[in-house]
């Protein structure tokens, strides 16, 4: 009988056992290697998570990071791509799972699409960044993998935060604002705080899969102390570090009403009385502004000329400019006795004249798809429980910054190409009105209100946040909160904003960044790896 073992001397002997081995693996669709590197992933998409609020383990992220990049690039590019899936949608449901605690009593037994959904829209995001580490692993430079595996994964995030149907939520670059990273969100914006925690975790983790590896510990070693250098770098010449002294007054009202009392049968004529009773005193504290959340008057008030008179009288009695969130309508979006179209909307009204009429109108322009509209044709509002979704218009706002303040409604806010073009108009404040009830004492709003501070070193203007039931404040350009309020109760917030303290990223905005990070992608792979 034919013996390979005896008829062939030690080298052939080799090349059949690797053949063989070779065939095996291609039989076998999952791997020893590939569920090693599904479990690590898992574990790190669990870790990466916990850099997030309520655990705000901010430091965690570069490790759970190096976890990521070592499982992409231990496995070809086609398995990668599989445990960047499983990954993705851990860390994404789980990221999102917040979002229905209030409305998923609106769709009761599809409540969990409240955050599987989401996490399957931006999902791409994860395989994509794990198979351009696998084919940098395999075709680039080893010095240069880690380079493209942060810019992929940064890429990956600018990419599914855009448009009318990105969700921004659960950017890395929100948890790390509150790290050491901080200033060198007023260079690249909050990518480069993804960027650069990526970059320190992928160094890690591709040294870690070779730790006997002099190179690559030296690139991860250089990694470390550049991505130092540059952060001590950014602070040190952070125009917001020297912000004038705030002089202007504002303040903010938090009514503390819960979203399921606000929308029952008494809840107007409690909003009222709440909002009007919390704001009357603001008059012996000279406000140059009053700001209230959003929505938190649940009526329309052009059908209300009563309410808008009341307002106007509030406003005269304050001495203040009074910004007041209820609902519009939007009756051109709703011809031929379709239903309703509604406009989430800010209305100003100021101590002066027009009498009893708001003096500005602002409505949310980028509305939350599957919340406060359904995107598509008519006839998906047949679906099941899509009629519990709402019927909103976007707004077509004429002006969109009154007298050096530039408003943001709630899921505006998350947007930061949207809160850079606001900056054309050179405000001096943004102020972002929210109704953050929807979620409860979960993740959500003290993620929400992370984000404030990214768009204050963002932009390099004052923030002035006011929410439903928290959190409401001010913070300076630095993203300092000079006042803050907790997560609940009614509460008042006063005290000063100034000048603004822009940074690089305030005059250049996302696009340039994307571009580089498409760049930074690409370009190692025209240096090929020396066999």
């Amino acid at each position: 009988m034919f013996n390979p073992v005896t008829c062939f001397p030690q080298p052939g002997k080799i090349i059949i056992i690797a053949a063989t081995t070779t065939a095996t693996a291609r039989r076998t669709p999952l791997s020893s290697t590939t569920v090693r590197a599904t479990i690590v992933s898992i574990v790190s998409a669990l870790g990466l998570h916990l850099a997030f609020p309520r655990t705000d383990w901010w430091w965690i992220a570069p490790f759970a990071a190096a976890g990521l990049v070592a499982s992409w690039c231990s496995v070809g590019p086609w398995r990668a791509a599989l445990v960047g899936c499983v990954s993705g949608l851990v860390f994404y449901t789980w990221g999102f799972s917040w979002f229905g605690v209030t409305a998923g009593s609106l769709l009761g037994p599809a409540a969990p699409l409240l955050s599987v959904g989401p996490a399957i829209l931006v999902l791409p995001a994860f395989p994509f960044a794990a198979v351009l580490a696998s084919l940098a692993a395999r075709r680039c430079d080893e010095r240069l993998v880690p380079l493209v595996a942060a810019a992929a994964f940064t890429l990956g995030e600018e990419l599914r935060s855009i448009g009318v149907m990105g969700n921004p939520f659960s950017q890395l670059g929100v948890a790390e604002i509150d790290s050491p990273l901080r200033p060198l969100a007023a260079y690249g914006g909050g990518y480069a705080l993804t960027f650069a925690t990526m970059l320190l975790g992928a160094s890690l983790g591709w040294w870690l899969l070779a730790p006997r590896s002099r190179r690559r510990a030296l690139t991860a070693l250089g990694t470390w102390l550049a991505v130092a250098a540059l952060t001590a770098l950014a602070w040190n010449a952070w125009p917001a570090r020297g912000h004038a002294p705030p002089t202007r007054r504002v303040a903010a009202v938090q009514g503390g009403i819960s979203q399921t009392l606000k929308m029952s049968s008494g809840g107007l004529a409690l909003a009222i009385t709440r909002y009007a009773s919390l704001t009357v005193p603001l008059r012996t504290q000279h406000p140059t502004l009053v700001l209230w959340p959003e929505t938190v008057i649940p009526a329309d008030l052009l059908d209300e000329p009563v309410l808008r008179a009341r307002f106007a009288q509030l406003a005269r009695t304050v001495g203040a400019p009074l910004w007041v969130g209820a609902w519009g309508d939007d009756r051109a979006a709703s011809p031929n006795g379709e239903p309703r179209a509604f406009t989430n909307t800010l209305y100003l009204f100021v101590p002066g004249p027009p009498l009893g009429e708001p003096s500005a109108i602002y409505s949310k322009a980028h509305l939350v798809p599957f919340a406060e509209y359904l995107p598509g044709p008519a006839w998906l509002r047949a679906l099941p429980f899509a009629n519990a979704i709402g019927h909103f218009a976007p707004g077509r706002n004429a002006q969109t910054t009154f007298d050096g303040a530039t408003p943001l409604i709630c899921w505006e806010s998350m947007f930061g190409d949207i809160a850079h073009a606001r900056l054309a108009d050179d405000p001096t404040l943004l102020m972002i009105a929210t109704d953050d009830a929807w979620f409860g004492d979960t993740q959500g709003p003290y993620e929400h209100a992370q984000v404030a501070t990214l768009r204050a070193v963002e932009t390099g203007r004052w923030v002035l946040r006011a929410g439903a039931t928290g959190i409401s404040g001010i913070i300076a350009p630095d993203g300092t909160w000079t006042q803050r309020t907790a997560l609940g109760p009614a509460a008042v917030v006063v005290g000063e904003v100034g000048a603004p303290a822009p940074g690089p990223y305030a005059r250049l905005g996302p696009t340039p960044i994307g571009v580089g990070l498409v760049v930074l992608t690409a370009l190692p792979f025209l240096r090929r790896r020396p066999r």
